[in-house]
């Protein structure tokens, strides 16, 4: 069976090689709600615009300041 790739449908391990964290980090903020999802059958898919909406919630938070 091949695989259709669906232009802006982003694979877990895809997106989270785009932002430079963890597969392990966007599946934690799926679970969370912070990151929207869809399932399908067995696989997870984040498209563009849902992950584009999660970095720009994540840029909102305050970020700890170094003591240094």
């Amino acid at each position: 069976m091949s695989v259709v790739r669906l232009p802006g449908v982003l694979t877990v391990p895809e997106a989270a090689a785009q932002v430079a964290v963890s597969a392990g980090t966007l599946r934690n903020e799926i679970k969370m709600g912070n990151l929207r999802a869809r399932r399908i059958g067995r696989c997870v898919r984040i498209l563009d615009e849902d992950l584009a909406a999660w970095l720009r919630a994540d840029e909102s938070l305050p970020h700890p300041r170094s003591t240094t």
